[in-house]
């Protein structure tokens, strides 16, 4: 990489509960082009003991890899670095511990996102691989611990699901010791086909032109269907029976013997077959085209339209404005003064965070903060946060949503300081920060006033604040003056020093 220029650079990495995925690239004339790519197979869902934790073994295989993929991208901007955790991650009960030992070994924070939100980027990654078309799309990825499955059009998406089915959940659920027999592959794909039906109804009606398959297992299975002329370049139900034929003559998927089986394949194939026989019995598929793209693609692609683009993220919180019906106007004020607090803060709390847009959060919180009224006025802080905290919001990581529904908690009211206690660091002290100039900003707006206020603010210290209104504009304000008063006594409880003339 030494002659190419870092900043042209981006890394995407896809911790999944099988195998870790990095790929680095540049963008070419809007074109991925892809200059180097490692996986690894973990295997972190088998690390999961009894109670859902990660063991001790999985977590050190796992950091090691972490360790090994920090080398290759220590050059990159973060900004230009994503690394996201799926289904395993999303459950384990030891997460958040995995998350601070990972961030060290990796030198990037690591995102968990939501099965929704790993379904619109596999379908991004997908369709980027595909020629121009008007097709309707089926889009369908096995995962260790889920697979998804997305209709869409061109770049964009209709409908989004994941379910909790994956290649290693099925596999130790049903094939349990390597042991394939004709009766538990049978119920193998029954249990995937119940797992399916509730949305066989949504997915057939919305219809498809191709069926794409992507990630590891499908690929897999498609070269060994083609290999063993099974099939003609696609993945059909025909070579599906057969290969299922093989693995139940052989007993198990270390003894069969199947032209071009991998070694690393074998111990997640049984279970990965059954969910692709299930998923083309409910869904009477003819045929399913490989994909060659993925979730991490998808993952650059979304990075590129962070950067240059528009934002999916922002798409997403003018849709829940909408849904919510919030003040738009209102809101738009108070994101103003925020941002304008801001840029007066942030030296002094170190809040340009080069791995984290603080900014964009402040925005987001401030922009949204009201939606729980929707619900009810009453209590409609907590509404908020529920809100944000559960929906599915394209574009959004799980520690996204949690650290705006944090913000939208304590927008107002008393500080409630175990949400804050709950984040990683450094969010857990830095959101203290930005939380406090959302409700500076709400108090001053309070009035619901067209215009804001110049404002000038003062930190003497990390925790004293002298806010400094122009043109006497307190005193033809008096309910803001008020309100600011109250903020002060609220601000002393949580270890701050207000003052304002």
């Amino acid at each position: 990489m030494t002659d190419l220029q870092e900043n042209d650079l981006y890394a995407a990495i896809d911790l999944g509960s099988n195998s870790f995925h990095m790929i680095v690239a540049r963008e070419v004339h809007g074109q991925l082009q892809v200059i180097d790519k490692h996986k690894e197979m973990v295997r972190l869902r088998s690390g999961l003991d009894e109670q859902g934790r990660l063991s001790e073994q999985a977590f050190q295989t796992a950091l090691e890899c972490l360790t090994r993929f920090g080398q290759l991208i220590k050059n990159i901007p973060p900004a230009n670095v994503r690394v996201v955790g799926t289904n395993t991650l999303r459950n384990a009960q030891n997460s958040r511990q995995f998350l601070i030992a990972a961030r060290r070994a990796l030198g990037h924070h690591i995102e968990i996102i939501s099965g929704q939100e790993e379904a619109r980027l596999i379908y991004l990654g997908v369709a980027h691989g595909l020629a121009k078309s008007e097709e309707q799309r089926l889009v369908m990825d096995i995962g260790g611990g889920s697979t998804e499955y997305i209709i869409g059009r061109g770049f964009s998406n209709d409908h989004l699901t994941s379910t909790e089915m994956g290649c290693v959940s099925m596999t130790q659920c049903f094939f349990e010791n390597d042991t394939i027999t004709a009766e538990r592959m049978n119920r193998a794909v029954a249990s995937c086909r119940q797992i399916l039906r509730p949305h066989r109804k949504t997915l057939t009606q919305l219809g498809w032109d191709t069926a794409y398959g992507a990630s590891g297992t499908i690929k897999s299975v498609g070269q060994l269907l083609q290999e063993n002329n099974w099939s003609e370049g696609a993945i059909t139900h025909e070579g599906l029976q057969q290969l299922r034929g093989e693995l139940i003559k052989a007993g198990s998927a270390q003894a069969c013997q199947v032209l071009g089986l991998k070694d690393d394949r074998r111990p997640i194939l049984a279970g990965g077959l059954a969910i692709l026989i299930a998923t083309f019995e409910e869904l009477e598929i003819q045929q399913m085209q490989v994909s060659s793209n993925a979730l991490r693609e998808g993952l650059v692609f979304d990075t590129l339209g962070r950067l240059f683009a528009e934002d999916s993220r922002e798409l997403s919180v003018r849709a829940m404005q909408q849904w919510m019906r919030v003040d738009q106007q209102q809101a738009s004020m108070v994101a103003k003064t925020a941002r304008s607090l801001f840029n007066q803060a942030h030296n002094t709390w170190q809040l340009r965070d080069t791995e984290y847009d603080y900014p964009k959060l402040l925005s987001w919180a401030s922009e949204l903060h009201e939606c729980g009224i929707a619900i009810s006025y009453k209590r409609y802080r907590h509404h908020s946060a529920y809100l944000i905290e559960q929906a599915d919001m394209a574009g959004f990581t799980n520690q996204e949503k949690q650290m705006l529904a944090v913000m939208m908690l304590n927008h107002r009211g008393k500080f409630i300081q175990e949400a804050f206690d709950n984040l990683i660091e450094p969010h857990n002290t830095k959101l203290i920060f930005l939380t406090v100039l959302v409700r500076l900003a709400v108090r001053i707006h309070r009035g619901r006033d067209a215009e804001s206020p110049v404002v000038l603010l003062v930190i003497e210290n990390d925790t004293n604040l002298h806010l400094r209104f122009e043109d006497d504009w307190l005193k033809t304000h008096p309910l803001s003056q008020m309100d600011l008063e109250i903020e002060a006594k609220r601000l002393e409880a949580a270890g701050f020093k207000l003052t304002f003339d």
